[in-house]
């Protein structure tokens, strides 16, 4: 079940991005990033500059999400970290 409420966050993201709805799109991003993990945005962000022909220009999409996946692998350990009151001496 997980795998297709990963895989439609995943086809939300894109049609959110194409429709201009970027805060929804955001919101989504964060959510899949600490899901999945946020390399699987790059090829996204691909397509979607592709489809709004932004390589004769700076692909501005991909680069932010490739930005966002650096940030994202060392912001994530981080946040998944749970600590216990066994590491107190």
């Amino acid at each position: 079940m997980t795998f297709f409420i990963n895989i439609a966050t995943y086809f939300l993201i894109g049609v959110m991005v194409i429709q201009n709805h970027l805060f929804v799109a955001a919101a989504l991003v964060l959510l899949f990033t600490f899901r999945v993990g946020a390399l699987w945005l790059v090829p996204l962000a691909i397509v979607v500059d592709g489809y709004f022909g932004a390589f004769a220009t700076t692909p501005v999409f991909s680069l932010v999400t490739i930005v966002w996946y650096a940030v994202s692998e060392f912001i994530r350990p981080q946040l998944l970290l749970q600590h216990t009151p066994y590491e107190q001496a």
